[in-house]
């Protein structure tokens, strides 16, 4: 009896997959390696095919009993960034899978396949009689007849072509033999019709097909009428093609036993409205309905009327849904239990008061409304099986949000981004006993959480991101079922160790908060797998974590849980480096930026324990000394940032070797020196390459990789031309080369660059003129930053950038006119100073409406100042200075400043997943205070201003000056402008330095200037002014005789001239006449000078004269003898005589 249970128990064994055998079949695992070398990706990832039992390599899936190979998962096996390989494509021998005889599933998906060999195994690929799927998807086939190759599958139900080249029409009645065929993908192409299938119907072989995805593709309206012929669908896909009218409805009712219909569409730029009533959905088996994104307005809903096995309904992202939508205008649709509404209308308004028409309701999503009105929410109660309740973006909710405590079946409630009155209270939540899982967040709802939010013992996930609540968080100690947990940003108080006792929780997050205590607080959290405590003041001590490296013992309050992501990014000292990490051995994202480790070194241990290590950040963390790489390459790591540190030394020259899979690479604002180290350009996963401001040497390496998309080597001391090399770098977005001694010339190849966004070179030693080929980035460059150069010649006339926002060119040589960046229509900042350009300012550049900054001194223009320059209404600083520019100011100039900077700060983030994206810092010169200053980045968006110093204008200052109150500078000095300073100029409340010296200026210097309180530089020097100076009193007591010089008939203090006690002017007239034309100083040094120049030129004229001598010394000798005498006569007593 013990016997036949024995056998038995093997039979049930063998027979549900008990038995296993102890290797793949030899035959199949030489076929194998002959696959190899069509899927060299495999090698890069570490993950080779070597040898062993084969049915443990990856991609590789055997059957339990046979041991045969089932399914093989070749996918994306290509270098996606070797270039060659991707635009030769490649022809594939399908007989090499004809060893695998149980082969069931084959994914090839992503491989730049073209096509199949001919005559070499598509005939014999009924060998393959098993194969159930194939996935040919994301591949380029360049055949149009390539369906009859695969028709050679008879046994295929699901078959996958996304997304592969086919364009045009494709007959599909070419996979006729494909009898049990009933999947069929077809998305993402570029395909018009399906040929000649439905028109013969007699010939059609599909009748098995249930499934059709026809998504984005070209097919119109008479695609549905066609689909009548296939009698099983149930499932079709016809979302994002070119449906032009809500007409076709009636053409899907022919589709009787369809299920799940996706008709989403892009809805922005079609008008597809719905005003015909009488067309109706009759599609009585119909379960699942999406028409998201499409046009309508809210007649949509009566035109459902007779869909009465509707269980799921989407509306997600309706256009044009104005006014007031009530549900009523759905019919009773009684067994619908998943109900999706959301309008991109900012006017649409919801009316929910009769939702409980649907009393099979277990979903609601309600996104982007209005609730304007009381809803009657207690009419909800008959929504007994809901479940899944999701409000976001949506206003005016407060009543639901009071009455929320009603729908007391709920297990699963979103609420984000909702715009709630501050003055509710959340105590309405505890009565949700069954809540599973709560979500409130991006509300900023500022409110403390209430004692009964204990009660709610089912959470398991809880989200109060992004709000301001606040309150006793202890509360949280009887939630032990809670599994995820994020309190992040919003204003907590409270020591992390009250978190004690949720040994559940896989995911804590309590970033941006007020928390503190030591992290060893959280050693009970055994789950725990991801833990994010930024932006805390949260300690790291290491007396109570230490790791002894002697004993390799844990000590007692080292966390035993495994973490899978630590986040612990800050702003502070955080000791020493927490060599608790040392027993983490899962880790596959860790950041720790921001902290002070006090010099610590490299932890190169991190990466040598964690072999999942993914993301590593440890940027600003105060790490010094060499970074060391683990002794073994750590091929899993994707993101490592050691920016900001001071860190030195060489960058280890195999680091292309040891990290090879990195898709970013930070190592900016350290001390590294030596070159580039050339193994980086075998990185050929890498994307974002930043080495800026170091102290890098050599030139840019030959070899880089060729998937760039950002390669920044800023500020550091490379020298040398650029390598020709880096023309095939097609992806890059941003290269930043600025701040070293590059030379040469630029680049013809660079017009080659067509994804190019961002082109910074300045600083350097290029020369020679403007390649004509950069022109070809007209729809592509952004930014362009050539300043500080040697570059020559004049400006191509084919630089007109759809996209350009910021140009600069000062401090090179360019000349001739201004022909550029005509139509650049997007342009905000425009520098072309310190040239040697000529000719007019153009009047077209009035129509760059975004302009912001246009920087144009020191040059060579001449004419007048365009009066289009008044249609610039953004412009803040205007800096035509050091000009040969005549005529008089335009009026409206003074009230073309705008207060508005936002448009004026430059960052691109258009990088996917990269951190901390390209953001300019280029300095600009302008003029303040009489010296010349360089302004940065967002320090420059502070700025505004007019500076038309050092021209030939002629005529008045304009009297008004309207929005112009909010200028920082103001500079006309060195011109001839003449007349009296305006007394508007007072209003200019928030100027620093006013300079209107070197004029002809007349009159008196206004009083009211006295008002502006944040004047720190003033000059009228060298004008005609008359009059008293201003009263020393606040900023006006801080200037001196300086700021007046050069005005005859100025009197008053700081100047030395005291104006008369009547203050007429015919007084201070004649003080002026004896005084004021008299120069003191020259009138001494005149005085010195004749008293020098007279003895010596008696000196001469009795050297050369020996009579003039002799007599001289005759009368010089009697002269004194009679003053001798003198003296003795008169002055002496006569007792001395």
């Amino acid at each position: 009896m013990e016997y036949w249970k024995l056998v038995w128990l093997f039979v049930l064994a063998f027979l549900f997959g008990g038995y296993q055998t102890e290797a793949c079949w030899e035959i199949e695992k030489a076929a194998l390696f002959q696959l190899k070398p069509f899927f060299p990706h495999f090698d890069d990832v570490g993950n080779s095919w070597v040898e062993g039992n084969c049915c443990r390599w990856n991609w590789v899936e055997c059957s339990t009993s046979t041991g045969r190979v089932t399914r093989l998962f070749l996918e994306y096996g290509y270098d996606r960034y070797n270039k060659d390989i991707y635009s030769a494509r490649w022809y594939f021998n399908l007989s090499l899978f004809f060893p695998f005889k149980e082969l069931k599933s084959l994914n090839l998906r992503g491989n730049t396949i073209a096509g199949f060999i001919h005559n070499q195994g598509t005939k014999r690929s009924s060998k393959l009689n098993k194969l159930k799927i194939l996935d040919l998807s994301e591949n380029k086939l360049l055949e149009k007849n390539i369906l009859p190759y695969l028709a050679e599958f008879t046994s295929l139900k699901i078959l996958l072509l996304e997304n592969c080249g086919l364009q045009g029409s494709v007959d599909i009645l070419e996979l006729n033999n494909i009898k049990n065929l009933k999947e069929l993908y077809l998305s993402s192409n570029q395909i018009e019709s399906l040929g000649s299938l439905f028109q013969n119907k007699e010939q059609l072989t599909l009748a098995k097909l249930e499934v059709l995805d026809l998504s984005y593709n070209y097919f119109n309206n008479s695609i549905f009428s066609s689909l009548a012929v296939l009698p099983y669908l149930k499932s079709l896909n016809i979302e994002s093609n070119h449906l032009i009218e809500w007409s076709y409805i009636q053409d899907l009712n022919v589709l009787s036993n369809l299920k799940r219909l996706n008709m989403t569409y892009d809805g922005l730029n079609d008008s597809v409205l719905s005003q015909d009533n009488k067309k109706e959905l009759k599609l009585m088996n119909l379960e699942e309905l999406n028409l998201r994104g499409n046009v309508f307005n809210s007649s949509i809903l009566s035109s459902l009327g007779s869909l009465s096995n509707l269980k799921s309904l989407s509306l997600f992202h309706i256009f044009s849904m104005e006014g007031s939508i009530d549900v009523r205008g759905l019919p009773a649709l009684k067994y619908l239990e998943k109900l999706y509404v959301s309008c991109q209308s900012e006017y649409a308004e919801l009316q929910l008061q009769s939702l409980d028409i649907f009393p099979s309701l277990k979903t609601l999503s309600l996104e982007m409304f209005s609730l304007k009105g009381t809803i009657i929410i207690q009419r909800w109660q008959n929504l007994t099986n809901l479940k899944e309740l999701t409000l976001r973006d949506l206003s005016h909710t407060s009543s639901i949000i009071q009455n929320i405590g009603t729908l007391t079946s709920l297990e699963d409630l979103v609420i984000d981004g909702c715009d709630i009155d501050a003055s509710l209270n959340l105590h309405g939540f505890c009565e949700l006993r069954q809540l599973q899982t709560l979500t409130i967040s991006n509300t900023n709802w500022n409110a403390s959480l209430p004692e009964c939010f204990s009660e709610l013992t089912s959470l398991k996930y809880l989200d109060l991101s992004s709000n301001n609540f606040f309150g006793n968080i202890s509360i949280f100690n009887n939630l032990i079922s809670l599994e995820y947990l994020d309190l992040s940003s919003n204003n907590f108080f409270e020591n992390i160790f009250v978190f004690k006792n949720l040994i559940s929780l896989e995911y804590l997050d309590l970033s941006s908060n007020k928390f503190f205590g030591d992290i060893s607080l959280l050693k009970s959290l055994t789950s725990l797998q991801e833990l994010r405590l930024s932006n805390n003041n949260i300690e790291i001590l290491n007396n109570n974590m230490i790791y002894n490296a002697e004993t390799e013992m844990h000590s007692l309050d080292t966390p035993t849980f495994q973490l899978r992501s630590i986040t612990l990014s800050c702003c502070g000292d955080g000791g020493s480096f927490p060599q608790s990490l040392n027993h983490q051995h899962d880790l596959e994202h860790v950041d720790l930026s921001n902290i002070n480790f006090k010099g610590y070194q490299f932890p190169n241990w991190l990466l040598e324990n964690n072999k999942k290590l993914k993301e590593l950040h440890l940027a600003n963390s105060s790490l010094s000394g060499h970074f060391q790489l683990p002794p073994t390459s750590r091929r899993g790591l994707l993101y490592l940032d050691v920016s900001n540190n001071s860190l030195d030394g060489n960058i280890p020259n195999e680091i292309g070797a040891k990290l090879p899979s990195l898709k970013l690479l930070n190592m900016s604002i350290n001390f590294f020196g030596g070159v580039i180290p050339i193994s980086i350009g075998g990185m050929i996963f890498l994307q974002f390459l930043d080495l800026s401001n170091n102290k890098l040497s050599g030139g840019i390496p030959r070899h880089l990789p060729m998937g760039l998309v950002l390669f920044d080597v800023s500020n550091n001391q490379l020298f040398g031309d650029i390598p020709s090399s880096m023309e095939n770098l097609s992806l890059m977005l941003t290269l930043d080369l600025s701040n070293n001694t590059l030379f040469g010339g630029i680049p013809r190849w660079m017009g080659k660059m067509s994804n190019l966004h961002e082109l910074v070179m300045a600083n350097n030693h290029f020369e020679g003129p403007i390649p004509m080929e950069l022109c070809n980035l007209n729809y592509s460059l952004q930014f362009l930053d050539l300043s500080a150069n040697n570059i020559s010649g004049s400006l191509p006339s084919c630089f007109i950038f759809s996209r350009l926002t910021h140009v600069y060119l000062s401090r090179n040589k360019l000349k001739g006119p201004i022909t550029s960046f005509l139509n650049s229509n997007y342009l905000v900042t425009l520098d072309l100073s310190n040239n040697h350009l000529t000719g007019n300012i153009p009047n077209w550049i009035g129509t760059l409406s975004t302009l912001v900054y246009l920087l144009l001194d020191n040059n060579h223009f001449e004419g007048g100042i365009p009066v289009q320059l008044c249609k610039l209404n953004r412009l803040r600083l205007i800096d035509v200075s050091n000009n040969n520019l005549s005529g008089t100011i335009p009026p409206c100039l003074m009230n073309s400043i705008s207060n508005d900077s936002s448009h004026a700060y430059y960052s691109d983030y258009d990088y996917n997943g990269y951190i901390g994206s390209f953001s300019a810092d280029v300095p600009v010169e302008v003029t303040m205070k009489s010296i010349s200053y360089f302004y940065r980045g967002r320090v420059l968006t502070y700025l505004s201003g007019i500076d038309l110093s050092c021209n030939k204008l002629t005529g008045e200052i304009p009297l008004q000056f309207q929005t112009f109150r909010y200028i920082i500078v103001l500079n006309f000095s060195h011109n001839s402008l003449i007349g009296p300073i305006p007394p508007a100029l007072s209003d200019l409340s928030r100027i620093e330095s006013l300079d209107l010296s070197h004029n002809h200026l007349s009159g008196n210097i206004p009083s009211q200037l006295v008002g502006l309180h944040f004047l720190s530089f003033f000059s009228v020097a060298y004008n005609n002014l008359s009059g008293t100076t201003p009263q020393r009193t606040g900023q006006f007591a801080t200037f001196e005789e300086s700021s007046y010089v050069g005005n005859p008939f100025l009197c008053g203090e700081p100047l030395p001239k005291n104006c008369s006690t009547d203050g007429s002017s015919s007084s201070m007239r004649r003080n002026a006449t004896d005084e004021g034309f008299l120069d003191i100083k020259v009138f001494y040094a005149s005085f010195v000078g004749s008293y020098i120049v007279m003895p010596l030129c008696i000196a001469i004229v009795l050297y050369i004269n020996p009579y003039w001598r002799q007599a001289w010394f005759y009368h010089v000798e009697a002269a004194t003898m009679s003053c001798y005498y003198f003296v003795l006569d008169n002055t002496l007593p006569k007792r001395f005589r």
